[in-house]
């Protein structure tokens, strides 16, 4: 499917859903999507700061951004804001995450498994033509992302010990 064309000379914004995740998205006037930076940070649970050491840390997953200046571009004016913002590439975005769910944080980790099965899904309907709407998709994303916390969640308490109780509170270990 090729990029939407515009004469716009504004981005639009539109909040989408990663099950319960909400995630704003920008169309740029050229096309492209980007996405704002809190709400990449906010869909894993860290600080909107998370993504800049992250830009400055020495992953594998940061180094194709490092002399790209992401943060030095341009903010973008949005229809409707009466503002600017200063979206990040959709690509930078999932590094992160990636990142992120290779350094166990659960909910990463939940959200690029569900996106992974969900990019599968979708290209096998349309290899077998079924037929499925967003919200179907979404709330088998929902569910699937809930499923991996959940799991997750089960399998620290399975680690805990006897004595864990008394120098750490549920959920820290």
């Amino acid at each position: 499917m090729a990029a939407p064309t515009t004469t716009r000379e504004k981005a639009v914004k539109a909040t989408i859903s990663l099950g319960s995740i909400p995630l704003d998205v920008y169309l740029l006037p050229d096309g492209s999507y980007k996405l704002y930076v809190e709400s990449v940070t906010a869909a894993i649970d860290k600080p909107s700061n998370d993504l800049l050491d992250f830009l400055q840390g020495k992953s594998s997953q940061a180094l194709p951004y490092k002399n790209r200046r992401v943060l030095q571009e341009p903010m973008i004016e949005v229809e409707g804001y009466g503002g600017s913002i200063k979206p990040i590439p959709v690509e930078l975005a999932t590094a992160y995450w990636f990142h992120r769910a290779l350094k166990n944080n659960a909910i990463a980790q939940a959200l690029v498994q569900a996106s992974l099965m969900e990019t599968i899904e979708r290209r096998a309907d349309v290899a077998f033509e079924c037929k499925r709407t967003e919200v179907e998709y979404n709330q088998k994303f929902g569910d699937r992302l809930e499923e991996a916390l959940a799991y997750n969640r089960e399998e620290i308490e399975d680690r805990r010990l006897i004595g864990d109780s008394l120098y750490f509170p549920r959920g820290i270990n």
